[in-house]
């Protein structure tokens, strides 16, 4: 009975650390650089292991044992090689929670030394993304025909734009059609972890939009946009 004692608890040792490097993003983990943590790791996880066999192997039969360094044996291949695989891993985290939560840009990792996100479409065809503007939260609506970033007069207020300032003299194409929209300036753009600065922007008159549109101000500014089927995913 102490065996198997022994022996669930250091399984689920094992399962801690993996939970702990699988969902790891980055930077130290319990101050510590992701190469020194897996090696700690590693090297804990194989002494201890040993440990417990040597003192197991004078209290259980020979065949048990063997059947234990089996077990370790296993346990420390699967943390190896899913280590091994992390970055893909996460990859694939990335994209069940993009599926799951609609309107969610997650990271897909870097090609090339250029960083990845991607979002999925909602059930309209559309594809809605969480972001910010100047530091406040917005919903935007991605729309290729839109020249610029676009919301309406009461998206701008709620975001702090100063109405009594703005000049409806020029015209937007929206997926509508065209707007008289007045010009502005957005200090910071955000869509996941793509921030763009001094973003060409526009408040139209009238109201109905209800979300940001987010054109080709921001969009033109990638280094590429892809839709993929569901997907849309963003090179920054």
């Amino acid at each position: 009975m102490r065996r198997d004692y022994v022996l669930t608890a250091i399984l689920g040792a094992i399962a801690l650390l993996l939970l702990v490097l699988l969902t790891h993003d980055g930077g130290p983990i319990f101050g510590l650089s992701e190469e020194a943590f897996a090696r700690l790791s590693r090297l804990t996880i194989l002494g201890v292991g040993v440990g417990a066999l040597i003192l197991m192997s004078r209290r259980f039969r020979m065949r048990e044992m063997l059947r234990n360094i089996l077990i370790w044996t296993a346990g420390f291949g699967v943390l190896v090689g899913l280590y091994a695989f992390q970055p893909e891993f996460s990859a694939l985290k990335n994209r069940v929670f993009a599926v799951l939560m609609p309107g969610s840009v997650v990271p897909l990792g870097e090609s090339e030394g250029q960083r990845r996100f991607m979002a999925t479409r909602a059930t309209d065809g559309h594809f809605y993304l969480d972001g910010e503007i100047d530091g406040e939260a917005a919903n935007f609506i991605v729309d290729t025909g839109a020249s610029v970033v676009a919301m309406d007069a009461a998206m701008a207020r709620s975001l702090g734009v100063d109405m009594s300032r703005l000049s409806f003299t020029n015209q937007v194409m929206t997926a509508n059609g065209i707007a008289k929209a007045a010009p502005i300036r957005l200090d910071t753009v955000t869509i996941g972890g793509i921030t763009r600065r001094n973003v060409a922007a526009a408040v139209t008159e009238g109201s109905g939009l209800g979300a940001v549109l987010l054109g080709m101000s921001f969009l033109g500014t990638l280094t590429s946009y892809d839709f993929r089927g569901d997907r849309l995913v963003m090179t920054d």
